[in-house]
């Protein structure tokens, strides 16, 4: 994933939260779509990737475990 990917995908992310009053509820197929970029960086580049848009690695993973039935498409 480019970097360009992940920071639009945050930047989607903070509009949703800003328009929702920063409910997550209704941006969680926002919140998947950044975390699936994330994912698929650090699957690309290995355990030392960073973005300062995405938690870490760890977090990721179990994020997506536990929400196995949003789908980023909307």
């Amino acid at each position: 994933m480019r970097l360009s990917g992940l920071v639009s995908a945050a930047c989607t992310l903070h509009d949703c939260l800003s328009v929702h009053t920063y409910n997550p509820d209704k941006c969680d197929k926002f919140v998947k779509a950044l975390y699936l970029c994330c994912d698929e960086m650090y699957k690309k580049d290995g355990k030392d990737a960073s973005s300062t848009a995405c938690p870490m690695r760890s977090a990721v993973e179990r994020w997506l475990k536990r929400h196995t039935d949003v789908d980023p498409r909307g």
